[in-house]
């Protein structure tokens, strides 16, 4: 299997964290697996390829801190095994050092209770 990705990613798919539109703060979907460097998204919505997208990640309930904010492409998106849901692929191509930081400090939460 040809995988290209720079970090590991970590399953969140259990833990339900939720992904809003970062410019009007419409829910997109929730996080199947993530890493600094993008995620798969499960969402009802049809993402193009190649698409940019401004998210806001919201933290799972008891985890303390506020939302982090990130740029992403749009790589791929297919149909899920669901009617009217998708599968999306999504690389981080911007994100500032303090949301940069706090990603990466729920990544160490999130593999620390997997």
């Amino acid at each position: 299997m040809d995988d290209r990705r720079k970090s590991n990613r970590i399953d969140a798919h259990d833990v339900g964290l939720r992904v809003r539109n970062g410019i009007d703060k419409e829910p997109l979907g929730v996080i199947g697996n993530l890493s600094l460097g993008g995620m798969m998204l499960i969402t009802t919505q049809q993402l193009f390829t190649d698409g940019i997208l401004q998210l806001r990640i919201d933290p799972p309930a008891g985890y303390e801190s506020g939302p982090i904010s990130l740029g992403v492409k749009v790589l791929w998106c297919i149909p899920a095994n669901s009617p009217d849901e998708y599968w999306a692929g999504l690389e981080t191509i911007d994100i500032n050092p303090a949301d940069q930081e706090a990603l990466s400090l729920l990544l160490d939460y999130l593999a620390e209770t997997s």
